[in-house]
């Protein structure tokens, strides 16, 4: 069953439009929230009774409740107005549905926040919790089939975020063309189930009640989180079940403020591990909830509101307390910025492997001139487990870290293959990243840029705030030089961007790998840059390394470049054949054997069988 309606655009999600309390209240208790959704004769609650008694047998306490239908509901038992097509409907029945929404919606926050009370007094036991609702946001958004841009969908779609997983029931009940408007279709919930997040179909009819009710499980553990298997049967076997591993990064490819390499990386990470244990993908957002996107299961933090520097500091604070609820063996934390580490090993019961893709300490005194190296250090010795980039951070962290292991594990490039001929070839220079006037040596590259002066135009191409977006464009403004402004660019016109250059510019002051070089490289395209240790992987691979912050050297290297193809398609060739050795199935492989490393020397949690043992027994 497909959850896609062609005909229905991609909607923008719409500004905050309900009070930030009512979404902490209701995710503030532990226990996964399960709804069962679908149109009236799909059999939801005859589900959701068989499973209660399925998870109730693997050991779980399960809290059941009904989350549809409200007060005005009860008193107007009629078809109510919002049943009529939007375009027919007037302004009294128009407010008539307004009212009625948010009625609705404040009964199942007071439902959802009954049960989440109950589910907390019953996770006194120990065993993990699950919240049953019989139907939920879903169904009222198919019940009122508010328009997109409305705060009646705004206002639903902050419910569903609340919830884990949302299993979609197939309706088999006909439904002729001349049905009453008032019927809630299958095409309505197929509609609205993108909005909801973590959405599940399943057939429940298609089986017997125990067959479905354990499909249903199955897809509850799939989309939404780990669940205990069934007690041991009577010749004493237990089900295999996986280990769980978070990743946590504050950036992500939607993250319109940031959408670094990190995030990159960290995609291709989690779809390597996927394939062997249950990921789950920590990352920031302007509204919270969970979703199913690729295969993988995310968990949003609700802190992009705040702002593009605010919220990493909140994102970070967050994240010992997530890791608190959130079901892990191991956790793999990419440092974020401005003091790169937190609590998270302190607080977390299991292991922490922290991935150092950002010198976050150095950068931030770069860039805000804080003293943030002395805490980065500091918050370093709590780990056990840290993976660079390269042999420089690999020394720095030996040195400040006795006790951690050190894993070098550089980074993957898609490979490309190229004719000889296109070996440094091209129309223009390249400037490809983050748009980071600072810390990514903007300043320093049309200074160099408009010294040199070359024939071939420079293009600078990325995303950053809003505020370094607007400086970078005024000083383009002032500039005499060819140098123009290209903006944020997705995968195909990024990989036109780099297959038509004849050369990239790396300017930065910091960095801890640069994948947009070996992204150049596997071009055919030199790359110049400055000489910083971290960037020493490079030597002799097709690139031009200039003293650090040398304004004049940067400019000869770049009219030298400019005026001679010939050694531009030299280094180019050498740039091309190193990239080969950087794949992203290597990298990631390493990843997989790290993180499979760690558990098999930490004892497995409660209830845990490890799957290498499945393998020996299959």
């Amino acid at each position: 069953m497909s959850l896609r309606h062609g005909s229905r655009t991609p909607r923008r999600r719409p500004g905050p439009s309900v009070r930030t309390g009512l979404r902490s209240r209701l995710r503030s208790s532990s226990g996964l929230l399960v709804a069962v959704s679908g149109p009236d004769d799909s059999g939801k609650t005859t589900l959701v009774r068989q499973m209660a008694a399925t998870l109730r047998r693997r050991g779980c306490t399960v809290t059941r409740t009904y989350c549809y239908g409200c007060v005005m509901c009860r008193r107007f038992p009629g078809r109510p107005r919002s049943t009529q097509p939007t375009g027919s409907r007037s302004p009294v029945g128009a407010w008539f549905d307004a009212v009625h929404a948010r009625i609705d919606a404040s009964e199942i926050a007071v439902r959802l926040g009954a049960a989440r009370l109950r589910a907390a007094v019953h996770g006194l036991t120990g065993r993990p919790g699950v919240i049953l609702t019989d139907r939920g946001p879903l169904d009222c958004l198919a019940k009122f089939d508010p328009p997109d841009g409305s705060r009646t969908a705004a206002l639903f779609r902050r419910l569903a975020g609340a919830y884990d997983v949302t299993l979609l029931l197939e309706s088999h009940g006909a439904e002729p063309d001349d049905a009453e408007p008032g019927r809630h279709r299958q095409e309505r919930y197929r509609r609205w189930a993108p909005d909801a997040g973590g959405v599940a179909p399943l057939d429940a009819l298609a089986a017997t009640p125990a067959a479905a009710a354990d499909t249903a499980v199955r897809l509850v553990t799939a989309h939404g989180g780990s669940l205990p298997q069934d007690r041991p049967d009577h010749d004493g076997t237990t089900p295999a079940r996986g280990r769980h591993v978070v990743i946590s990064n504050f950036d992500n490819s939607r993250n319109t403020d940031y959408r670094g390499g990190g995030s990159v990386v960290v995609e291709h990470v989690a779809r390597r591990l996927a394939q062997e244990f249950d990921v789950t993908v920590v990352t920031a957002a302007r509204h919270g909830g969970t979703q199913v996107r690729d295969g993988l299961r995310y968990r949003f933090v609700p802190v992009c509101w705040a702002g593009p520097r605010a919220a990493q500091l909140l994102f970070q604070a967050a994240l010992p307390l997530i890791a608190r609820r959130v079901r892990h063996d191991v956790w793999l934390e990419n440092f974020t910025p401005p003091f790169t580490t937190g609590l998270l090993p302190l607080l977390s019961r299991r292991p922490v492997i922290g991935i150092n893709q950002c010198r976050c300490g150095e950068a931030t005194w770069l860039k805000y001139h804080i003293p943030a190296l002395r805490l980065e250090r500091l918050g370093l010795r709590r780990y056990r487990h840290i993976v660079v980039l390269n042999q420089a951070d690999a020394a720095d962290a030996r040195r400040h870290s006795p006790k951690a292991a050190v894993h070098l594990i550089e980074n993957g490039v898609d490979q490309q293959h190229v004719d000889g001929t296109s070996f440094g070839s091209g129309g223009h220079i390249l400037f490809l990243g983050r748009v980071d006037l600072r810390l990514k040596g903007l300043d320093l590259l049309l200074k160099a840029y408009e010294a040199a002066a070359p024939e071939l135009p420079l293009y600078i191409a990325g995303h950053g705030t809003q505020a370094q977006e607007r400086t970078v464009k005024a000083m383009l403004a002032r500039t005499n030089s060819d140098a123009r402004w290209l903006g944020h660019v997705d995968r195909e016109p990024k990989q036109r961007l780099l297959a038509d250059s004849a050369f990239m510019v790396m300017p930065s002051r910091s960095e801890t790998f640069g994948l947009v070089a070996l992204e150049s490289m596997a071009h055919g395209k030199p790359v110049i840059h400055f000489d910083l240790p971290s960037l020493r992987w490079m030597d002799g691979k097709g690139n031009v390394g200039v003293p650090p912050f040398d304004v004049e050297a940067m400019a000869k290297e770049i009219g030298r470049l400019a005026s001679d193809p010939d050694v531009r398609r030299a280094l180019g060739r050498q740039a091309h054949t190193a990239s080969q050795r950087y794949t992203w199935e290597s990298m990631t492989g390493h990843y997989a054997d790290l993180v499979r490393g760690v558990l098999a020397s930490t004892p497995a949690a409660p209830g845990h069988v490890r799957r290498e043992a499945i393998r020996d027994d299959s």
